[in-house]
């Protein structure tokens, strides 16, 4: 059986990427906004690892998603500001990706406003 786990991008993770191009755009300038995704979406697939149990290492239990009753997904702190959520299926042997984000946006209104869009 292979011991490597696959990334998957949910629609919600691909609709948090858009929102925190438009966040950062208006918090700095677009290009900046540009650059930045390209160097989390890199991050992220360079460093997130795909075998098991790092992923424990890695990233603790989000507890503002669980308050939410949001369970299973991790909190990754990919640098100063930006947080990826994602959750580790080992029965599909996936690494599902929910939602990233700037830590200066409200993880609440952010749901929200994914939810609208979706």
């Amino acid at each position: 059986m292979n011991n490597h786990y696959i990334i998957v991008a949910s629609p919600l993770f691909k609709l948090s990427l858009q929102r925190l191009k438009a966040f950062l755009t208006a918090a700095a300038s677009e290009q900046l906004a540009t650059t930045k995704l390209a160097d989390i979406q890199q991050q992220i697939g360079q460093q997130l690892p795909t075998q098991p149990p790092t992923h424990e290492e890695l990233a603790p239990i989000c507890e503002r998603l669980l308050k939410l009753g949001i369970p299973d997904y991790r909190q990754w702190q990919l640098d100063n500001h930006n947080l990826l959520f994602y959750r580790v299926n080992a029965a599909e042997q996936r690494i599902e990706l929910l939602l990233v984000m700037d830590s200066r946006q409200s993880l609440c209104k952010l749901l929200f406003e994914l939810n609208l869009l979706f």
